[in-house]
């Protein structure tokens, strides 16, 4: 991240959904991925709610406690996609989803996260094919139990270094911009648009 946009980040309000959508989810935000987890204070779920209306992104709660919530962000036809190509749900058939049943899915998720969160089970490692990462990255996190990894950056890399790199690069400069439009004031809708408009990460490729 800049120094420019660190400081800008000094002056803004971060408990604002707005300010928490640029930090976490800018990448979703701007089209470059799936999905993005959010995690917000429980009584700022209203204001997400009026904030995603006007954009064609979905949310599933995965989580919530006293104070704060898990939300899954995601491009519905995206994601549905990824979830249904023939390793991914093959996979996933194996880890007992559903597949013919995206919200069944998504509650088995949720179930899972929970277990780990409060009963100290073991992390559902298929999170990262909701968050959109690639097959071959969530299996090799599994087999090396998350060592021996190329690279790291929004997952831990096992193939294709080179690319993934890039594509991190991306969904930094999308959180760069992100801030900057927040900061200004930029309308979300108005900021995604712009965010989806390839020639604001040139920059970095």
């Amino acid at each position: 991240m800049s120094q420019e946009v660190f400081q800008i980040m000094q002056n803004m309000d971060m408990e604002a959904v707005e300010s928490q959508l640029a930090l976490q989810c800018a990448p979703v935000l701007a089209g470059l991925k799936i999905s993005n987890l959010l995690n917000i204070h429980k009584a700022k779920v209203c204001i997400l709610k009026k904030l995603l209306k006007g954009t064609k992104l979905s949310y599933f709660v995965l989580l919530e406690n006293a104070n704060r919530v898990a939300i899954l962000i995601y491009q519905s036809n995206a994601l549905y996609q990824y979830l249904m190509l023939p390793e991914v749900s093959k996979f996933l058939k194996r880890e007992g989803y559903n597949v013919n049943d995206v919200q069944e899915m998504f509650v088995l998720l949720s179930s899972r996260y929970k277990q780990y969160m409060y009963q100290k089970k073991d992390f559902p490692h298929e999170m990262g094919l909701f968050l959109g990462y690639p097959l071959e990255d969530v299996q090799g996190f599994i087999q090396n139990e998350g060592k021996s990894f190329l690279c790291s950056g929004y997952w831990k890399v096992y193939k294709d270094k080179e690319t993934k790199m890039r594509l991190f690069r991306q969904y930094e400069q999308a959180k760069e911009w992100m801030i900057l439009f927040v900061s200004n004031g930029v309308d979300l809708i108005e900021a995604m648009d712009l965010l989806r408009k390839g020639h604001l990460y040139s920059v970095y490729l």
